[in-house]
């Protein structure tokens, strides 16, 4: 029977209770503080509740409902918040009653009984019915709120359990990985053992990142690394963390704000004092750095290394800290425990990054400018992280932390607006590729670092300078550091972070000394003219560094290991080298040449081909895509969509298509236009290969269609070039003939223009004595660039003919002697002035880069000049070849198959006023 009594007390215990309550207006939100119950069942409330539910009437004999005696048992129990959530939810008196006699009353008790948060099948088990367990559920959460663990992490299935104990919480910002908010957290429910009374006595500011975790999260590696000692006044610490189900939260002291919020406050330009303050910051990031690589230990005494991989402004936050009885400004790095580390009792390392769900940064117009000004985390990245290969590790970190001091340096002399030209001179400079430190050289060339970069440094020390000699001195001598130490694209120069903060050290105290000597420094006068003379001088100078003279110079690089390929292939702008053997294709970028240690330069990308009756035939590539052929009887295309990384040229062969048309015969040849939209092929007759082939023309877009371009007159396994020199001329040159009533030995070499669809034949007659055989009567070829309907051709390697295949163009042929030398291979010049060639002096074994001179018609001699010596490359050996022409200099790009299946890679530079050994030939 329901008691009014009963109903009455219940309302003024809700009422108190809610009184109490957290947030009592949010519904979602609010939460009863741990030991709220507690004070509003006071032993007086208590006996009033038990007396209202009547328990005269039940067995005593079993049960002992004495009121004091159950007063006792429920302090003794620990059940003032199981009994509240049944007042509090406005359940029956039948359903208390029950309470009372089957868990109060007895005298055998198990605590699992009770315990809170309750699963719904105990609370059936205590009732006996389903809706008292409903009520329950929907309110236990708030007075089950969470107490996070210092050091330690907390783990619950959901919130529907447990609520969570903040009384603020606000947005502060999101990351590529996590979003951080500042909160606070009440009074209880922060434990830590190394404070007076275990938890924290008032409210609890701060920040939270908030986490979406995968399912490769290893919770005893996280468990140690969260346990381990930080306690480097630089590094942020981490006071624990929150699971719930994948969302994952780290919880870590609240900061003023980032080190890039703090450089973009538009504020008066620092002063000697404020300079040498933030000097003295800054040297705590290179001791904070150096604890991360090697002063990192968990709990059980293991080391821990911590590459960061992520250092930037953003992720370094400004505490106002007291330091021995002074306030100070600390600067401390963050965000590295979602990094790599690696534990030293393990061989493997562990990759936080993986453990997270990366989120996609805003790109929209609404994104703010604060946040544009920051830019991504690419911008502090090494060089080397731009390889398929990555070897990061804590040389990166310094690199990283070099990019933040170059910026921090422009801060103290041109406040926040000198940053934001910083950024728009890397940017904006003619070799950018985006806001980095660093250039890279697609052209198979190691990065270096960013001319903007040593530039603006100049300026810096130019400034410091003028106002004081001293200065001066201190800036440019840390600068200079950042530059032959820190800045080094090879990781194995860069300096260690304890060297770094030894360097830092020493510009503090040449600042504390500039303070000490307390003159203020002189305004400034008007220059005189002698004066403006001098500093256009140095800016002329400085111009002239911008802009440095390219010497000759001859790069190589082996591939390793060893491999028996078959053949190489360049793109046209020399920027991807293709080798292939018969059952797999390698391709080599510039990020090939990053990895420091290995033995020779590793493939960006590689595809095996996996059927095993098919052999790759033959090979083209732009710096877009690339195809293949494959020999096995019928019409076989593969079709390669090379996606482009940040530089446009870290390639991979996962986006390929495969073209296979039974009805057509197998392809000889294939080339791709340059502009990476038309295909060419050449095939083989259905029933013989030694009767006539065909030419077939098809389009990328649209792989499956393809066009007879023109029967040929000779057999398509004769063809021995296939090239395009634009997007609509294409070029074939077949395998000396022997023609005509009086045999001549002839190389038919034909150009098909695509836009009218004409073939045009030109029979190349050797000069000079002739042997019997064709054997080695062709050498090369090479179309010219600004007429493409002209080509050079040289016979058995000492004879140059130059001549056009345009019926409208009577342009008279070329035809002379190359004395003295013996060439291999021609490529064009920028303006079809001169040619380069790969050769040698005759009855000399040496290889070298050649420079010949067009030769006017009628013409007796040959200009030709020495460009370079070719190291390790020999007169048998197979190579492909490419010239990419600069506004300041021309590179060529060789891929050879050497002996011993050796392969190897050379890059010559060749200014535009080159200068060399010259003779006439």
């Amino acid at each position: 029977m329901e008691s009014t009594q009963y109903n009455e007390l219940c309302e003024e215990i809700y009422v108190q209770i809610m009184e109490k309550m957290e947030r009592s207006h949010e519904e979602g939100g609010r939460f009863a503080p741990h030991g709220t119950a507690k004070k509003v069942l006071q032993p007086e409330v208590l006996r009033r509740l038990f007396r209202s539910l009547q328990l005269n009437d039940a067995p005593t004999k079993v049960y002992d409902l004495n009121e004091d005696s159950l007063i006792n048992k429920v302090r003794e129990r620990k059940l003032y918040d199981f009994l509240a959530i049944l007042i509090f939810t406005s359940c029956t008196i039948e359903a208390t009653r029950k309470f009372t006699i089957k868990v109060l009353a007895p005298t055998a008790w198990s605590p699992n009984i009770c315990s809170l948060p309750a699963d719904r099948e105990r609370l059936i088990e205590i009732f006996g019915e389903q809706v008292t367990p409903d009520k329950f559920m929907t309110q236990q959460a708030c007075f089950c709120p969470i107490v996070i663990c210092n050091k330690k992490e907390v783990r619950i299935q959901s919130l529907d359990r447990q609520c969570l104990p903040y009384l603020e919480q606000k947005y502060r910002g999101k990351g590529a990985q996590g979003t951080v908010y500042q909160v606070k957290i009440a009074k209880g429910h922060f434990y830590d053992p190394d404070i007076i009374g275990g938890t924290n006595q008032r409210p609890k500011e701060l920040a939270r990142k908030d986490y979406q975790s995968t399912r490769d999260m290893e919770e005893d590696i996280l468990r140690q690394i969260l346990a381990c000692d930080r306690t480097c006044p630089n590094i942020v610490d981490i006071y624990g963390s929150l699971s719930i189900g994948t969302n994952y939260s780290i919880f870590m002291p609240l900061a003023m704000c980032d080190l890039s919020a703090y450089m973009e406050d538009d504020r008066a330009r620092p002063n000697t004092i404020t300079k040498t303050d933030m000097i003295n910051s800054a040297r705590g990031l290179a001791r904070g750095l150096d604890f991360l690589h090697n002063g990192m230990r968990t709990a059980e005494g293991d080391r821990i290394v911590c590459y960061h991989m992520d250092l930037k402004p953003s992720n370094i936050l400004v505490f106002l800290e007291t330091v021995k009885d002074k306030q100070e400004f600390v600067w401390k790095i963050s965000d590295f425990g979602m990094s790599r580390l690696k534990l030293k009792s393990r061989r493997e390392e562990t990759d936080f990054d993986s453990w997270f769900v990366r989120f996609q940064q805003p790109k929209d117009a609404s994104t703010s400018a604060t946040y544009n000004r920051r830019g991504d985390g690419s911008t502090y990245l090494g060089p080397e992280s731009l390889s398929p290969h990555r070897a990061m590790r804590t040389a990166n970190d310094v690199w990283s932390l070099g990019c933040v001091l170059s910026i921090v340096f422009t801060f103290l002399e041109e406040g926040s607006s000198g940053v934001e030209k910083y950024r728009e001179k890397r940017i904006k400079h003619r070799s950018s590729d985006g806001d980095r430190f660093f250039i890279a050289n697609p052209l198979f060339g190691r990065p270096k670092i960013h001319p903007a970069v040593t530039l603006w440094h100049d300026r810096l020390i130019k400034k410091a300078r003028q106002r004081s000699p001293k200065e001066g001195l201190a800036v440019k001598s840390i600068l200079d550091y950042l530059e032959h130490d820190v800045l080094q694209p090879e990781q194995s120069k860069r300096c260690k972070a304890q060297k770094l903060e030894e360097k830092l050290l020493d510009t503090f105290r040449k600042y504390k000394e500039l303070n000490n000597e307390g003159s203020p420094p002189l305004p400034e006068k008007e220059p005189g003219i002698s004066r403006k003379l001098q500093r256009m001088r140095i800016d002329v100078l400085i111009g002239e560094k911008q802009e440095p003279a390219s010497e000759k110079r001859v790069e190589q690089w082996y591939l390793g290991p060893t491999q028996s390929f078959k053949g190489c292939e360049i793109s046209p702008d020399g920027t991807v080298i293709a080798f292939w053997t018969d059952t797999k294709i390698s391709l080599y970028t510039s990020q090939s040449l990053e990895q420091e240690g290995a033995e020779g330069a590793r493939p960006a990308a590689e595809y095996l081909i996996k059927t095993p009756e098919y052999r790759w035939k033959s090979i083209s590539l732009t710096r877009k895509h690339l195809i293949a052929s494959t020999s096995g009887g019928t019409f076989q295309l593969y079709i390669f969509k090379l996606r482009k990384g940040l530089l446009g040229v870290d390639v991979n062969l996962r986006h390929g298509e495969r073209i296979s048309l039974p009805t057509l015969p197998e392809i000889k040849k294939v080339a791709l236009a340059p502009g990476g939209q038309t295909i060419a092929c050449v095939v083989s007759d259905e029933h013989e290969d030694q009767n006539t082939g065909s030419l077939y023309i098809g389009s990328v877009n649209s792989p499956n269609e393809w066009q007879l371009g023109n029967q040929l007159d000779w057999p398509a396994a004769d063809v021995v070039q296939l090239s395009f020199s634009t997007n609509d001329d294409l070029y074939m040159v077949f395998r000396p003939q022997r023609s005509g009533p009086n045999q001549k030995h002839e190389i038919p070499v034909i150009h098909v223009s695509l836009k009218s669809n004409q073939l045009c034949p030109l029979i190349i007659e050797p000069q000079g004595f002739e042997s019997s055989s064709t054997v080695g009567l062709f050498t090369t070829f090479a179309p010219f660039f600004q007429k493409p309907h002209v080509c050079v051709l040289v016979t058995r390697e000492k004879q140059l003919h130059i001549q056009s295949l345009a019926e409208v163009d009577k342009t008279a042929a070329i035809q002379a002697d190359i004395k003295n030398y013996r060439v291999l291979k021609l490529m064009m010049g920028k303006n079809d002035e001169k040619i380069f060639a790969v050769g040698r002096r005759a009855a000399h074994h040496k290889m070298l880069l050649l420079e010949i001179a067009i030769p006017a018609p009628q013409a007796t001699t040959i200009t030709v000049i020495e460009l370079a010596e070719i190291p390790g490359l020999t007169y048998s050996d197979e190579f492909a070849e490419r010239v990419v022409h600069g506004e300041k200099e021309s590179v060529v790009i060789l891929a050879a198959l050497m002996g011993a299946n050796q392969c190897g890679i050379y890059k010559i530079t060749v200014p535009r006023s080159r200068s060399g050994t010259s003779a006439a030939a």
